[in-house]
């Protein structure tokens, strides 16, 4: 559990990245039931605080008030919780960064914020994290009761993200595209944990 808490609470240190103004514009509404997150708006402050923040993210989440306790490292609610429902939280906030991140890279494309030797790194990355958000709404729906069809989509999640990462590895300035590599970072820690708790034997 000690673990857990340590990688949720450093999601912290990248969510002044992912809840941007630039995430305003988030894709276009679909008819499909899968959970996105909501549409992003510009927060009230210029320097808004880390806790509000962290707010901000987790009320896009299924459960926010839990999100937001352990994503600030309540001891009590980590102590008491139990290990799947932890991976659970960090799948759904996984599935809300990717969202964003998704919705962020569209924006950068649309308005040809992006160097044109890294556009196709780029977009290359979107259109993978496309099926990443719709494998941890899968993952997230079958944790508990089909948790092998949830590994199966964590893994693919997994293998997503890294080929986004390498494919930014080759783009031209990667300093343009650090949003997306941290928050491709804070997504694997992410996976990785709901993956460790997968394998455990009390799962």
């Amino acid at each position: 559990m000690a673990r857990s808490a340590c990688c949720l609470v450093l999601i912290s240190l990248c969510l002044s990245i992912v809840l941007e103004p630039a995430l305003a514009e988030n894709l276009p509404n679909g008819s499909s039931t899968k959970h996105l997150a909501p549409e992003a708006t510009p927060l009230a402050s210029d320097v808004p605080t880390q806790q509000d923040l962290v707010k901000k993210l987790c009320q896009e989440t299924r459960k926010s008030k839990l999100c937001t306790k352990i994503v600030q490292g309540d001891k009590e609610t980590l102590r008491r919780m139990n290990p799947i429902i932890v991976a659970k939280v960090s799948i759904d906030l996984a599935t809300t960064m990717a969202s964003n991140v998704g919705a962020y890279m569209s924006n950068e494309l649309k308005k040809n914020h992006v160097n044109v030797v890294s556009r196709g790194c780029v977009e290359e990355c979107k259109l993978g994290y496309e099926s990443v958000v719709e494998e941890l709404n899968i993952a997230y729906l079958n944790f508990e009761n089909k948790p092998q069809k949830a590994i199966l989509s964590l893994n693919t999640v997994d293998k997503k993200v890294e080929l986004c990462a390498n494919s930014l590895k080759l783009a031209s300035s990667q300093g343009e595209l650090s949003t997306i590599v941290e928050t491709n970072k804070v997504i694997l820690g992410l996976v990785q944990l709901a993956q460790n708790v997968s394998k455990s034997p009390a799962h």
